[in-house]
């Protein structure tokens, strides 16, 4: 299952989002996590690859060096284990 979200920052938090879910974490790890847990929890088994964009209105400041495009991230999720 492939589903694509968008990756936020903002309060001192990224924030990934569509119109169904929202998950905040302090860092990019606890992000994963949640995310990890969320579709554990959602569904049973399964691989889910889960896409990232960035939502470049809310780019922080202190990123603002680095090219825009190493913000979009990918993850696979495998639910079997």
């Amino acid at each position: 299952m492939q589903i694509d979200l968008t990756l936020s920052f903002t309060e001192n938090q990224w924030i990934c989002y569509d119109e169904t879910i929202e998950i905040k974490g302090y860092s990019l790890d606890e992000l994963d996590s949640k995310l990890a847990n969320h579709f554990k929890s959602k569904f049973k088994e399964g691989t889910i690859e889960v896409s990232m964009f960035f939502d470049f209105d809310r780019f922080p400041a202190w990123h603002r060096q680095y090219m825009s495009h190493y913000f979009n991230r990918s993850l696979t999720f495998n639910l079997n284990t």
